[in-house]
């Protein structure tokens, strides 16, 4: 696959069906330190409201999406759905997030998620501060 097969713009309402699907399953195959049977598919609301959403898609296949905090240029979620997964999606996403709310960038980064604290980091992302607590994390922020 090469960029000219994905395709990135602000999500329609029409897609929020199969961003669930994809925020949902990701969080069930990834988040083992949750409890399964509290993730739940109106979750994506609750963790969405009021904020941007960017859809990636792949062939006009949606594969992922980016929801951000645009005051504060803070990236909420970032899902790509498994099958998608190692295609360049997230480094897209947040291209494109740049471009749509500028730097720096910043997140939270729970320090179970192994795999997406390593693709932060790949990216460039930096360690900003450490919390500890009932569900620790690092506080990232990106600089481009």
């Amino acid at each position: 696959m090469n960029n000219s097969d994905i395709s990135i713009q602000k999500a329609r309402e029409e897609e929020y069906d199969r961003l669930r699907d994809i925020f949902l399953k990701s969080r069930q195959e990834n988040f083992r330190w949750m409890d399964f049977d509290n993730i739940k598919l109106e979750d994506f609301d609750h963790s969405t409201e009021g904020e941007l959403i960017l859809t990636a898609k792949v062939n006009n296949d949606i594969a992922g999406f980016v929801s951000i905090w645009e005051e504060d240029k803070f990236i909420h979620n970032l899902f790509i759905s498994s099958e998608f997964k190692g295609c360049g999606l997230g480094k897209e996403l947040i291209k494109e997030a740049v471009k749509a709310v500028g730097l720096p960038l910043t997140l939270k980064c729970v320090k179970e998620n192994t795999n997406a604290l390593k693709f932060y980091l790949s990216q460039g992302w930096k360690t900003e501060e450490e919390t500890e607590g009932e569900e620790p994390y690092y506080l990232m922020k990106y600089n481009g």
